[in-house]
């Protein structure tokens, strides 16, 4: 084999590294041509998705053997759910949950925000809830729990209970099909949020930049170097492992700052209600916190690198501000 550079090299011994780059610079070129295009791909590949679990859903129920199992929650269930694996597998529901709130971040881009958004969320949400609840569903009724105990591709596995072993194969390649939505929806959805932060941050202030169509391209090419960064770097559970406290902590004081501003500003004006306000986000928060509290007990290494990289980010924030903005001590008042 002629000589290569390194990362050429890397490329043609791991192809499917190779392979995952595709559909992110597809993704990232789509979305760069403007968000007409952009939002028809995205749906286009939604629809399919969605095609595509429910076929597999019906198929479970209809074709696979059906083993003995109980949905009926038991006394038994309390020791379970109060420890360690438990929080921990909960963080990677939230990462099947993941994108229900996503609409917030385009709401300057769709028509009627004040409804559409609420909208969004509610459908979404129940939409993920019934189509989740019932791929475990079938998960649980055709697939033998010693073989899924511990292991990432469950599906194929189920796959393969119910349509033979080639079947299984096919399952495989149709949920790589379907990740490709979840791609668009991260390279629609995350240079948005970016471009947000540098309008507000002057040292991003080049991501907030438009092009002639109206995108970031800026954030989203940044967007599109840290993913190929990522996947010829590192495994998909260490990506996970790195990101998963950081998500929880931000997801948390999100909710915590809702209930700041009801205190601190109660007459500000609210065109998006807080349903069961405030059992809900209670609730919320102190499932979160169940869950941090076992991430940094079992992985604190990369609970502390999650911590480092907000840190990182807290360094930025406060080195962008000018300096009539950061408040003085009153003893430096008075030097002055």
């Amino acid at each position: 084999m002629p000589h290569l550079p390194p990362l050429l090299f890397g490329l043609a011994v791991n192809w499917p590294a190779a392979l995952g780059l595709g559909p992110i610079w597809l993704a990232a070129l789509v979305h760069l041509s403007g968000p007409r295009f952009g939002g028809a791909y995205h749906n286009a590949w939604t629809a399919l998705k969605l095609i595509l679990i429910v076929a597999f859903i019906v198929a479970g129920f209809a074709l696979g053997d059906t083993q003995q199992i109980s949905f009926a929650p038991s006394a038994a269930d309390i020791v379970h759910i109060g420890g360690a694996p438990f929080a921990i597998s909960l963080v990677f529901v939230m990462y099947s949950y993941s994108g229900w709130n996503a609409a917030t971040y385009i709401g300057g881009e769709v028509k009627d925000p004040s409804r559409t958004v609420p909208r969004a969320l509610f459908v979404g949400t129940t939409i993920v809830i019934v189509l989740y609840v019932a791929l475990n569903a079938v998960f649980l009724m055709t697939t033998p729990m010693q073989e899924m105990a511990g292991q990432l591709d469950v599906a194929i596995i189920a796959g393969k209970h119910i349509f033979g072993s080639f079947g299984g194969r096919i399952v495989g390649a149709l949920i790589c099909l379907g990740l490709v939505s979840s791609i668009s929806a991260m390279t629609w959805i995350g240079p948005r949020v970016t471009m947000t932060m540098g309008e507000d941050t002057p040292l991003l202030r080049l991501f907030s930049r438009r092009s002639k169509r109206g995108v970031p391209a800026i954030a989203i090419l940044f967007q599109l170097a840290v993913s190929n960064l990522l996947l010829l770097t590192q495994s998909f559970e260490a990506v996970l492992d790195f990101i998963q406290f950081s998500l929880t902590f931000c997801s948390f004081f999100a909710v915590l700052g809702l209930i700041k501003m009801r205190i601190t500003h109660p007459n500000l004006a609210r065109p998006y209600r807080a349903w069961g306000y405030p059992v809900t986000p209670l609730v919320f928060l102190s499932v979160t916190l169940f869950m941090m509290y076992y991430l940094v007990v079992n992985r604190p290494l990369q609970s502390l690198a999650g911590i480092a990289m907000m840190c990182a980010g807290l360094l930025v924030y406060y080195l962008s501000r000018p300096l009539s903005d950061i408040p003085t001590s009153d003893a430096s008042q008075k030097v002055a």
